[in-house]
């Protein structure tokens, strides 16, 4: 089965942490960068010449504060000061039926926590994940073709 041919909304795509949803999230991105090497020479002349390096990502998500909920808040505060390699996954579930899903997934740190409560607004908490090593891409409708 193929995706629906129409522009895509939020709503189902969500981060997860070693198999659980992040809790309470409102959004997720994923930031996926190739470095360069320097390979310009006398040849090249003024021009900067580059060839493509390595490869790294990142995944963030912003969510709101439950303290008492599933992967919030302070399940990651414990997984970071763990410094353990979680599993993360940032998968898109067209018709939340689990048959046309685009799922970007690998092991990385948590690097960051922010949490804010500002005045009379409701509590968020933002996670920052570092990659290490690749980043999976599983497509169910390229899969089905």
């Amino acid at each position: 089965m193929a995706f629906k041919d129409e522009i895509i909304t939020g709503v189902n795509m969500i981060l997860s942490v070693d198999g659980e949803a992040l809790g309470s999230s409102s959004t997720c991105s994923v930031e996926i960068n190739r470095n360069t090497r320097d390979v310009g020479s006398k040849d090249t002349g003024i021009w900067d010449a580059f060839a493509a390096g390595t490869m790294n990502w990142s995944m963030s998500s912003e969510n709101f504060v439950n303290f008492s909920g599933t992967n919030g808040f302070r399940q990651m505060l414990q997984a970071m000061k763990k410094g353990d390699l979680v599993d993360v996954a940032c998968e898109y579930d067209e018709d939340k039926e689990g048959i046309n899903t685009y799922k970007l997934s690998g092991k990385a740190l948590i690097t960051s926590l922010p949490l804010t409560a500002p005045r009379g607004e409701t509590m968020t908490f933002t996670i920052s994940f570092q990659g290490s090593g690749e980043l999976l891409v599983a497509d169910s409708a390229e899969d089905a073709v």
